[in-house]
């Protein structure tokens, strides 16, 4: 209860910035499943911004989870704040399974878990590559992976005090099918370009970065999305 209190007072003074100055355009609510269902929701990283972005572009009926860097949890006075945002940490680099049991775990109670799936922000203002963390979670807990698309924040928030568009789009939610409890390694790659992809035909073509090559060879010619 205290940690929805907490998002509140976060959530509510952005909607009144988004109104009344910020250009901060939000497109596709409605394919977000309905609250009951856990879901992951897969989203590009350019900025921390898109942190805040990301949480106040979501209904209060959807206040989610996150999966962050442990690395944020140095700073001790912070802890149990992050706690009370629901932050699960995570070791990059390897396979938390600790961290991953805890993702788990909130989906099957029917959260909704916000994952960064490039692992840390994009400093080329395109996509890098993703990582299986957010496709493992998905196929092991039988939830759905919502892709989000997020751009414009990359000027931070001196770029949102100017009114410079900011755009976030959430696609329709997707199932993996894996046989077996097992993940191939070469299909884990598959599945993870299938999430990454579906996150760049949200996205104008300028921000597909590593995967322009994949999307121009399964689309046949780059799409261009309207600003």
């Amino acid at each position: 209860m205290l940690g929805a209190i907490m998002y509140f007072l976060i959530w509510f003074p952005l909607q009144i910035a988004r109104w009344l100055w910020w250009n901060w355009k939000i497109e596709g609510l409605e394919n977000l499943p309905p609250r009951g269902q856990g879901m992951v929701l897969a989203v590009n990283h350019l900025h921390w911004l898109d942190i805040l972005i990301i949480g106040a572009s979501l209904p209060l009926s959807h206040l989610p989870s996150w999966i962050a860097k442990i690395e944020i949890f140095a700073n001790r006075p912070l802890i149990w704040w992050f706690r009370q945002m629901r932050v699960i940490p995570i070791r990059r680099g390897r396979r938390d399974m600790v961290a991953l049991s805890a993702g788990e775990e909130a989906l099957e109670r029917g959260e909704v878990l916000i994952i960064f799936p490039e692992g840390h922000r994009s400093t080329s203002g395109g996509l890098i590559e993703g990582r299986g963390g957010a496709v493992r979670l998905a196929v092991r807990s039988g939830c759905p992976i919502v892709p989000v698309a997020i751009w414009g924040t990359e000027a931070g928030l001196k770029g949102a005090f100017l009114r410079k568009p900011i755009h976030v789009r959430i696609g329709k939610p997707f199932f993996l099918k894996v046989e077996g409890e097992r993940i191939p390694w070469d299909r884990m790659n598959e599945l993870t370009e299938e999430m990454m992809s579906r996150i760049a035909e949200l996205m104008p073509e300028e921000y597909w970065g590593f995967y322009r090559n994949y999307m121009l060879q399964h689309n046949g010619e780059a799409v261009k999305i309207e600003n």
